[in-house]
């Protein structure tokens, strides 16, 4: 079957891991490869219907069954195909696809290549597996402008000297416990909102369309966090937080004077977590920044992660502390096999286990009784924050 289904099976999220492996090897190599990538979200509601969904199968057929060709059906219907140049096959399915849509939707076959196109191929992936925000919807009768080379460089300038605490995200993880207890704050998870970052520094401009430009300015905010927090007057307030971080940020010098600026015995309060798009697009960088900051003694997490994914990602090869889970209502009837075998290592290893899961994203009551049902104690998000204020 193809990504052309709608079925989330763990092939289709184990395909998007081959995906950014594949890109990967292809830069490393310094190899050409030609690249079809149909886009379910360039295509209109009634585009996804059933019929036209046969359409697209049969404009799919040259690109599929050539020899030379590896196909790639990822979890959010999306396929993607590539081949060595010169690919005719995949050149004729272009030109059927563009005759099989309308022109409203042409938008949704992209002819690319390899090694040019990674960064686009490796977000594809990633937000495929709900790993990256997808950009925002423009405002049809107010459409933004694009940013410009001058705005990116004020941006830079802005977050340089810019208070981060009104565009910072905190909420606490709480231990809370069947028996009624209430919820123990354990520590504050601290993570900049994208929306209101670029709001501040970019006045309102279109970043939607670059997910490397997003990433960019994420990282300078996140270098300006940790030289927020490690000045002095933070530290008379101090308490426990868990930051996500890329990895690029903690091979920066930002990060070297954050880390020797942090009095004795407070690394140990400090979990980092790293997300899983970062993971699967740089695993060396990863690895990297994993061993640089595990022998200080900060906690390591993997950040934001959906069930599924540990069938490619499995936290016994990552080496991390945590598992930041994310909840979703079909979570309780729809546990992936790789979620159920590490909540059952708790049965016969201390730490591991439920026990080393945060739930996140609480945002029901139905949540939490999951949580609790599988061993769960630790939970996060906007329900957690209600009970432990008494609302």
């Amino acid at each position: 079957m193809s990504g052309l289904d709608t079925d989330r099976r763990p092939s289709t999220i184990r395909a998007a891991a081959e995906l950014a492996a594949f890109v990967r090897e292809t830069v490393a190599a310094n190899a050409s490869r030609d690249v079809l990538h149909l886009r379910m979200a360039g295509l209109s509601p009634a585009m996804r219907r059933p019929h036209h969904q046969r359409m697209l199968r049969d404009a799919l057929g040259p690109a599929l069954s050539g020899a030379r060709t590896r196909v790639f059906d990822l979890p959010n219907g999306d396929v993607v195909a590539v081949a060595p140049p010169p690919a005719l096959a995949l050149e004729n399915t272009r030109a059927a696809l563009a005759r099989t849509l309308d022109a409203a939707a042409q938008d949704a076959v992209r002819s690319l290549r390899l090694p040019e196109a990674a960064a686009q191929l490796l977000a594809a992936a990633s937000e495929s597996l709900g790993l990256d925000p997808a950009p925002e919807e423009p405002d049809a009768a107010e459409p933004r402008p694009p940013v410009t080379t001058a705005q990116i460089a004020a941006a830079e300038r802005a977050l340089a000297r810019a208070d981060l605490d009104p565009v910072t995200a905190r909420q606490a993880v709480c231990r809370m416990d069947p028996d009624g207890a209430p919820a123990e704050p354990l520590w504050e998870d601290r993570r900049i909102a994208w929306p209101a970052l670029s709001a501040l520094v970019l006045e309102g401009a279109d970043t939607g369309a670059s997910s490397a430009l997003r990433r960019r300015l994420a990282r300078l905010a996140e270098a300006r966090m940790l030289a927020e927090i490690v000045r002095p007057a933070a530290q008379m307030g101090w308490k426990p937080v868990g930051l996500p971080l890329a990895p690029a940020t903690i091979a920066s010098p930002a990060f070297d004077r954050f880390d020797a600026g942090l009095p004795a015995g407070r690394r140990k309060e400090i979990t980092i977590s790293f997300r899983a798009a970062d993971v699967l697009a740089d695993p060396v960088g990863f690895v990297a920044a994993r061993d640089l900051v595990r022998p200080r003694g900060y906690g390591l997490a993997l950040d934001d992660a959906p069930a599924g994914l540990l069938a490619v990602l499995p936290m016994a090869r990552l080496g991390l502390d945590l598992l930041r889970l994310r909840w979703s209502p079909e979570l309780p009837m729809t546990v992936p096999s790789g979620l159920a075998s590490f909540l059952a290592e708790g049965q016969a290893a201390e730490g591991r286990g439920a026990e080393a899961v945060v739930l996140v994203g609480v945002d029901r009551p139905a949540a939490i009784a999951w949580g609790w049902e599988v061993g769960i104690r630790r939970f996060q998000g906007p329900l957690v924050e209600r009970r432990r204020r008494g609302h």
